[in-house]
């Protein structure tokens, strides 16, 4: 017999008792003295030894509850639990400690965490020990056994192809993602999620879009140690999605938002934005954004495959999920990155406004030719902006976000009006304080003389060099800087949302050349995201 061999045996005579039920109390805290004497291979290859001998140890003195209890009562230490946990997540990862052994071990359906019908508990601590289980059984390096123990759960008992789906289901995906993000973050969460076919990542999305609200809303009332499951798939699409699973996300969300019901994930009842769900949208915008309006601002009319909506095109759809993630997250005024990506759409238009006023002759791709390439160019920016524009009446005038009341929001939004009046003026021209005020009071729809004069008077004090920078762009400096100078009560937008359609038309065709193909287009896709609305 080895060593280990007789270890194990000497721990499993602990505590036994002839005709009566073993001390098992005792036993686990032998265990956990000896386990902790030990190196941790010598400390897996025990744990191993013992399942072995004892094939329902896991199911009667070796559980989560009584180790917790023994801790609770000072019996085992700290430390000494601590050394379960590593050792056997370690011997699970090696595959030397089972499935079944490990949901046994970790108690995960009789936690108490969910109820029937796959309710959660209201008791706070039953959700918090388990979240602390499933994530104290990785090293202090690794989150390696909630990896693992997450992918054979979501694949083998939770998702399992042909099987139907048990109603607790939503919730226990819940907990998981939730105990992957605590352990590894997006990484852990990524690489648990690489073992699902795409027909189970897509019911785990569907599941937690529609549930996951639960446990946000369980944090929020009791203190919960756990968050919006959502929040947590669309950060891992923002920090590891493919462009296309970006794209797939963006038309989820947006096919997701409507309705003011239970069908409504991403919006509370008074249609504002759920806010961890738009935090997490708002990163996955300001990291994908170009690609997400490139993919999105393409036109295609072709009506939309297997939908039931005789209106909806493809166009439509692509420009309503546009229009309702810029509501979630540029204009929500809640949302840490709604100023960026105001900033963001911003630099985009602008850019397209100069390049749809670029004259006809002129080498607009910087090829050095000039071809059928060039009127290419600038007939695709004419049409985007076209196309923005009527995303962005849409995101206005339908938003929850009443511009006038929020000065976050409105400072957002005027900083993507002042990219657009000053994209108009030609690189290499006049960047004078005076020029650009001038330019703004048509855009911003018309200032008083006592805002021109303080705008002026801003930039004036600002080098002018330092007003725009080589694209053209008015600096950070000089944007915050007419911002600042602009009327706090911001008459001028005091109609913006039952006015939007007018006003974001005549601001962008105060900037562009090509005004009246413009405005003939944008009433062509405003009507195609109303086709996708259903109206």
């Amino acid at each position: 017999m080895t060593d280990i061999q007789q270890k194990a045996s000497e721990i499993l005579d602990k505590g036994y008792r002839w005709l009566i039920a073993d001390n098992y109390e005792q036993r686990m805290d032998f265990f956990a003295q000896e386990l902790d004497k030990l190196d941790p291979s010598t400390r897996e290859s025990l744990f191993q030894e013992i399942l072995k001998q004892d094939s329902g140890a896991t199911r009667s003195w070796l559980t989560v509850d009584r180790l917790n209890s023994l801790v609770g009562e000072g019996t085992i230490t700290d430390r000494e639990r601590q050394s379960i946990f590593d050792s056997f997540g370690q011997a699970y990862v090696d595959g030397q400690v089972s499935f079944e052994d490990a949901l046994s071990f970790t108690n995960i359906y009789g936690s108490g965490a969910v109820a029937g019908g796959g309710m959660l508990t209201p008791d706070p601590d039953q959700l918090n020990d388990l979240i602390g289980t499933l994530t104290s059984s990785n090293s202090s390096a690794s989150s390696a056994f909630i990896e693992k123990f997450a992918g054979d759960m979501l694949t083998q008992r939770l998702y399992v192809d042909g099987h139907p789906q048990m109603p607790e289901t939503p919730a226990y995906a819940g907990i998981l993602l939730n105990a992957l993000d605590q352990s590894g973050g997006s990484d852990a969460v990524n690489a648990a999620l690489g073992r699902l076919s795409p027909d189970q990542r897509n019911q785990l999305r569907d599941d937690v879009s529609q549930y996951g609200m639960g446990l946000q809303a369980k944090h929020d009332a009791d203190g919960s140690n756990v968050r919006d499951p959502m929040a947590i798939l669309i950060e891992n699409t923002s920090r590891h999605g493919t462009p296309e699973q970006v794209r797939e996300l963006v038309d989820y969300v947006g096919e997701h938002s409507k309705g003011d019901g239970l069908e409504n994930q991403y919006y509370t009842y008074d249609n504002k934005p759920l806010d961890a769900r738009a935090e997490a949208l708002g990163e996955l915008m300001q990291t994908h954004g170009e690609t997400i309006l490139k993919d999105a601002l393409v036109p295609n009319p072709q009506q939309t495959a297997g939908s039931s909506n005789e209106k909806s095109t493809v166009i439509g759809e692509n420009l309503a999920a546009l229009s309702n993630l810029v509501r979630l997250t540029g204009l929500n005024p809640d949302n840490s990155h709604g100023a960026a990506i105001m900033d963001q759409l911003g630099r985009f238009t602008a850019n397209d406004v100069r390049v749809s006023n670029r004259a006809e002759g002129t080498d607009v791709t910087g090829d050095g030719k000039i071809d059928e390439a060039d009127i290419e160019a600038v007939d695709l920016s004419t049409t985007r902006l076209a196309m923005i524009g009527a995303v962005m009446q849409d995101a206005v005038s339908s938003g929850y976000v009443d511009l006038r009341a929020d000065q976050a929001a409105r400072d957002a939004f005027v900083g993507y009006l002042i990219d657009l009046g000053v994209s108009a003026i030609p690189v290499g021209g006049d960047f004078a304080a005076k020029a650009i005020t001038n330019k703004l009071d048509g855009v911003l729809g018309g200032l008083s003389e006592q805002a021109k004069s303080a705008v002026e008077d801003a930039l004036t004090a600002i080098p002018k060099q330092l007003l725009t920078d080589g694209q053209g762009q008015l600096t950070d400096q000089a944007k915050q800087a007419i911002i600042d100078a602009l009327p706090e009560d911001y008459q001028y937008l005091e109609g913006l949302k039952n006015e939007s359609n007018s006003f974001i038309q005549d601001a962008i065709l105060s900037s562009s050349a090509r005004d009246g193909e413009i405005t003939t287009q944008m009433d062509s896709y405003k009507n195609y995201i109303a086709g996708a609305k259903g109206g």
